[in-house]
Order: C-alpha cells, then structure tokens, then sequence
C-alpha cells in the first residue's frame, strides 16, 4: 500500500498512451467536446444580450416616472 501507487492513479494515464487513431470514440468525444463549446458560447452571448437589453429597458424608461 505505501510502496505501490495506487491503482486509479495507474490505470487512467494507460489510456494517454494509446494513439488517437486507435481509441475507438475519441472523434465522437472531440465532436461533442466542440457542440459543447459551441452550445456554451451561444448561451453566454444570449445572457449578455438580454442583460445588455434589461439595462437599456431600465436607462430608457428612467426618466419617465417620479
């Protein structure tokens, strides 16, 4: 136990060795890797325009009450 790694810390890197052509699914996981890039950005940029259209609703209707 003290002078062996442990086993989660063995088996995990043997999978860094194997070539890419040769993992069978690793395409796949790169293609949802970028959809889920993909689908992140597109939900920041949506937040930020609707936070940027609440501030613009908030400064423009300020003036109109007292």
């Amino acid at each position: 136990m003290y002078g062996k790694p442990a086993l989660g810390a063995v088996v995990p890197l043997a999978g860094l060795t194997a070539a890419p052509e040769v993992a069978p699914g690793l395409p796949f996981a790169e293609g949802l890797q970028e959809a889920a890039g993909a689908g992140f950005l597109l939900y920041c940029a949506v937040a930020a325009a609707l936070i940027s259209l609440k501030f613009w609703f908030r400064i423009r209707n300020s003036g109109g009450r007292s």
